[in-house]
């Protein structure tokens, strides 16, 4: 079960959750949200979030069936 989080799940959400905690976090000079600091909602851009999610779980599983080596716990 914990192989399949890591190989879908976690590259699926992980460029949701850190573009999320980077527009949180950073100051709008460093590319922060100035609706944030309003506490107001912006709108994510999710076909780039989709997009950078499928090619990471693309990755991870042609890594997965290139070296099976790699993952054996």
């Amino acid at each position: 079960m914990i192989r399949l989080l890591l190989m879908f799940v976690l590259p699926a959400l992980l460029p949701v959750g850190l573009y999320i905690l980077w527009r949180a976090i950073a100051p709008p000079k460093f590319g922060g949200s100035r609706a944030i600091a309003r506490e107001e909602w912006e709108p994510l851009p999710w076909a780039w979030l989709i997009l950078a999610g499928g090619l990471m779980v693309m990755i991870t599983v042609f890594t997965v069936i290139a070296y099976p080596e790699l993952i054996i716990f």
